[in-house]
């Protein structure tokens, strides 16, 4: 294909806009959307590449997968191995857990399938993901592997049966993406099959520009086809702009976007004003160097926010969009540029040196995540007994979910929410194990208890408990007051716990030496302060379990004075946290005098 200058330009408009809405710089909150212009921008390259070479007898599958091959791995290769140290050094077991897999998903271009089988409420948060953003080479690189034997099926039908087949395949992944949005959202956002169409926009514009060199199809004159090539920018413009990348984005909003790169795409030639403002040297100059800036980015972001004990400033992110520029030129010219190139980086070399690097990059990554994280770098085999810093600690009482209670000699503690709830049940039994309990758990409760649909046995279980534990990670509705004086009216015992957090991060703990990580703290976050405050106007104080009663000047503990952390993931209690939190907080509170009413003596 005849080189385009103005693809160059949208390329680097895509890669700035990602960049800048990672980086939380105000007016880019649809940054994300430069994805989806990457997307129909290697659509449309690489079907062009394959219908060029087939028309010309010079297609060959191998050497298309060894093109994508040399163009992707060794810059990404690149980028995981300077990661691996710095994630060694600087981040908690659970995090580097997290790394070590997506070292190996990544290697085997499935990030966003990893993504997305983790993602949910004990997820690692995205932006402490270094590998995060390769998700979207999982999607391009899963794509390069079928579109390929697809289209030349198609093709040997005919270019017009090629093109119809394009737009049914698009047709169809857009009705997937439009059902996933609804019923998954993570799925939509991740998976092939939701993320197909945008490629296949590309690829439909290049199969109808087939036959007529780079120039689009006459259907409008010059200066219709300007007009066009503008509307288009501006829609990518006014997509990044507008766009709330915060949410599930539906196929007909990202639609903008795509339609917008078709038509610079397809109308933007020399003399157009689009073609001259993406054709300028900056902006082909960032273009060329998008996909290192696009690896580069991320890593640099995660890896500030895992040192900082807070969220950074904005102008942190600034300079490291800068110096992600830097790092991109210095990729594209000493690793992509030659490696593209087998004259410049002969197989020979190219397969032992690529080869050996894949290796060993893997084989970490799975020591790293059967290792769980080497939590053996932060402390002795004593604090990890048990699993007692894991971040599944807080699952043990979903084990406790018989339909009823069976020991009449004992007292029947209903624990009812989500993983809260169960945080504030382990706070218990550390706090008083000597307590003659029988603790049941009921999950599936994050409102008012007479809400339907009905969990299963949760009547059954409320008529027999004597004592309710109810939490949830959400703010509390005004129903909160209604079920406790339902519980209080049937003469049961009724605790809610109190909103808690631990940070905005807690790897910056590693980095002290073991004689340094007592009585660590963080600040809690505002919105925390207000679900707080919100649980303390709903409840009165003795029926509350006020966690953050221990937080001082706005700042809570991360760490006991052993130094052993609280949370292992910023949310939940590992089990010293349990027992920090519950030693401190429960005694002050009513449910002292049950236990201990319940307690045999010595």
């Amino acid at each position: 294909m005849t080189y385009r200058p103005e693809i160059d330009g949208l390329r680097a408009v895509a890669v700035v806009s990602v960049i800048l809405f990672h980086a939380g710089v105000a007016g880019f909150s649809g940054g994300l959307v430069g994805v989806d212009v990457f997307l129909v921008i290697s659509g449309y390259l690489i079907t062009g590449i394959i219908v060029g070479q087939r028309s010309r007898g010079a297609f060959s599958l191998r050497s298309f997968w060894m093109r994508r091959i040399r163009r992707i791995l060794p810059a990404t290769l690149v980028v995981l191995v300077v990661c691996t140290p710095f994630a060694l050094l600087w981040m908690m077991p659970d995090e580097l857990e997290g790394f070590g897999q997506s070292l190996v998903s990544t290697i085997l271009s499935g990030n966003n399938l990893l993504l997305y089988v983790s993602s949910g409420y004990f997820d690692t948060a995205s932006e402490f993901k270094p590998l995060m953003h390769t998700w979207s080479l999982g999607v391009e690189e899963q794509f390069y592997l079928v579109f390929p034997l697809l289209l030349l099926v198609l093709l040997a039908r005919g270019r017009r049966t090629a093109l119809l087949g394009v737009a049914v395949l698009a047709v169809a992944s857009i009705a997937v993406a439009s059902w996933l949005v609804v019923v998954d959202p993570d799925a939509g956002f991740y998976l092939l099959p939701s993320r197909a169409w945008e490629l296949l926009v590309g690829a439909g514009l290049a199969l109808g520009m087939a036959g007529r060199g780079d120039a689009a199809p006459r259907l409008l004159g010059p200066r219709s086809a300007g007009a066009a090539a503008a509307v288009g920018l501006a829609a990518i413009v006014g997509a990044v702009v507008l766009v709330d990348g915060s949410t599930a984005v539906p196929p007909a909003v990202l639609a903008v976007p795509v339609v917008g790169t078709a038509l610079v795409i397809a109308f933007a030639h020399e003399g157009t004003l689009a073609a001259r403002v993406l054709s300028r040297p900056v902006m082909v100059g960032v273009g060329l160097i998008s996909f290192s800036a696009y690896l580069w980015h991320q890593p640099l972001f995660a890896f500030a926010r895992v040192w900082s004990p807070e969220q950074p400033p904005v102008v942190v992110f600034a300079a490291l969009s800068f110096a992600s520029l830097g790092l991109a030129w210095l990729t594209w010219r000493f690793v992509e540029t030659p490696f593209r190139s087998p004259s410049a980086v002969r197989p020979r070399v190219f397969v032992p040196v690529i080869g050996s690097t894949v290796v060993v990059v893997t084989a970490f990554g799975l020591v790293l995540n059967a290792g769980d994280g080497l939590p053996g770098r932060v402390y002795g085999p004593d604090v990890l007994a048990d699993g007692a810093i894991d971040v599944m600690y807080v699952q043990r009482l979903i084990e406790s979910d018989a339909a009823r209670f069976v020991d009449d000699d004992r007292l029947n503690v209903f624990v009812v929410g989500n993983s809260f709830s169960r945080d504030l049940g382990n706070a218990v039994l550390e706090t008083y194990p000597d307590a003659r309990l029988e603790m049941i758990h009921q999950p599936g409760v994050l409102g008012c208890f007479d809400a339907e649909p009905r969990p299963a046995h949760f009547d059954e279980r409320y008529e027999q408990a004597d004592l309710i534990l109810y939490a949830t990670d959400r703010t509390y509705e005004p129903c909160v007051r209604d079920d406790l004086d339902r519980a209080v009216a049937d003469g049961k015992e009724m605790f809610v716990g109190g909103a808690k957090n631990f940070g905005d991060n807690a790897n910056w703990i590693i980095r002290q030496g073991p004689d340094e990580r007592a009585l660590l703290t963080n600040r809690v976050p505002e919105e925390i302060v207000d679900r707080d405050r919100v649980a303390r106007e709903l409840v009165p104080a003795e029926h509350l379990v006020p966690w953050l009663d221990l937080a001082e000047g706005g700042r809570i503990p991360i760490t006991d004075e052993e130094g052993r952390i609280l949370s292992p993931d910023r949310i939940h209690f590992t089990k010293y946290g349990a027992e920090y939190f519950g030693q401190r907080v429960l005694p002050e509170t009513g449910l002292d005098a049950i236990m201990e009413s319940v307690t045999p003596e010595e």
